[in-house]
């Protein structure tokens, strides 16, 4: 039987989101390069009670050319030992265990403990410091991080949190862009399949709608001058993983409702072309951040991007020059965003991301992992 090159343990297809998309991209990616590679996903990933989403899983058809095996459990340590025990018998030389969450120490360690010493046990880090951190997040990352030959990272930021707490091989790496995403469609087409106002610039706030990522103060700066006395509109699209009460109440209690277009739930493959396609900014005010695959989506659809002053954000705006850097404060947010709807600025900035996405492709990341990987003994 041919050695499988690379097995990677995380959510994939039919799991839904970014973590789950990108680790698809990843095995694709691999495999055009001409390695042979194997997904093990979930069968049970959270119990539902714990989920604050409609949904975990994607109706979207399964990426060709993946052989996902759907025979993990997160929670039950038996599985993990039977989970060891497939992997041995497929015997492949590097094993990636996609780690974006401490809880997952359990399991992956369970695994982990039962994996023959050959293989060797590279980690893919989304977080190493939580958003929302939990007094035992410290404990279980060090419980991982002992079982790991190496770590890969999505980003700068995530490297360097590694290297303050970890004596180990780490590589820092970059977040690509999705090879699978529909092309741009005209703004107007856009718009007028989803009822927006074609004579209003759009400000998009996209994604799962978390305490973390700072729409509160988003929407202050709408209440802010410049943006106060101008006629641009803010799409919120995102399912809400908090009470949508309280957002609900500060549009009120603003009077923000004729400025706002609120879609609360989860964008799919087809309703995110039509967003980034509608928009003219879009806009990361987040609180806290390692990385973000909404920039990835915005370079891809060629949108300027606003992001406030955090590592995991800035790099590749400031970098690429694709929009400007903003403060936490709702008076800067809306300076910053104005600035940026200027018609000659916001050129300057969808043709910088225009020349810098091929640095961004998933083939370029693989290549860099690939001989990160196999120079460690």
């Amino acid at each position: 039987m041919q050695t499988v090159d690379y097995l990677l343990i995380g959510p994939a297809h039919p799991f839904r989101g970014g973590i789950a998309q990108t680790q698809n991209e990843l095995a694709l990616s691999l495999i055009r390069l001409g390695k042979t590679v194997q997904l093990f996903t979930f069968k049970k990933l959270y119990p539902n009670f714990l989920f604050p989403g409609e949904s975990q899983y994607t109706s979207e058809a399964k990426p060709d050319l993946l052989e996902i095996k759907i025979d993990l459990h997160s929670y039950n340590p038996f599985n993990w030992i039977k989970t060891a025990k497939k992997i041995n018998t497929i015997n492949p030389k590097v094993v990636v265990f996609r780690y974006y969450n401490p809880l997952l120490a359990f399991c992956y360690s369970g695994i982990i403990n039962n994996l023959n010493d050959r293989i060797k046990k590279v980690a893919l880090v989304d977080n190493w410091i939580h958003h929302e951190s939990k007094f035992y997040d410290e404990i279980l990352n060090k419980l991982f991080s002992k079982k790991i030959d190496s770590f890969i990272t999505l980003s700068d930021n995530v490297a360097l949190e590694l290297k303050k707490q970890i004596n180990s091989n780490i590589f820092s790496g970059f977040h690509p862009i999705s090879n699978n995403l529909p092309k741009i469609i005209s703004k107007s087409k856009a718009r007028k399949k989803l009822g927006w106002d074609n004579n209003s610039p759009v400000v998009l706030f996209y994604g799962l709608i978390r305490p973390y990522k700072g729409l509160d103060d988003l929407l202050k700066a709408f209440a802010k001058p410049p943006l106060n006395l101008s006629n641009v509109k803010l799409a919120i699209t995102g399912e809400f993983y908090e009470s949508i009460n309280k957002y609900q109440a500060i549009i009120k209690k603003l009077k923000l409702e004729d400025k706002i277009y609120l879609i609360p739930k989860f964008s799919d493959t087809k309703s995110t072309q039509l967003y980034f396609s509608s928009a003219d900014v879009v806009a990361l005010t987040y609180k806290s951040a390692t990385q973000s695959g909404v920039i990835s989506l915005a370079y891809h659809f060629e949108t300027p991007i606003l992001v406030t002053n955090l590592l995991g954000l800035k790099t590749p705006i400031v970098n690429d020059n694709t929009g400007l850097v903003c403060s936490h404060e709702p008076e800067d947010i809306s300076i910053k965003l104005m600035e940026m709807l200027k018609l000659d600025r916001n050129i300057i900035y969808i043709r910088n991301i225009k020349r810098s996405l091929k640095k961004y492709s998933w083939e370029e990341y693989s290549k860099h992992i690939i001989n990160f990987i196999e120079k460690i003994n």
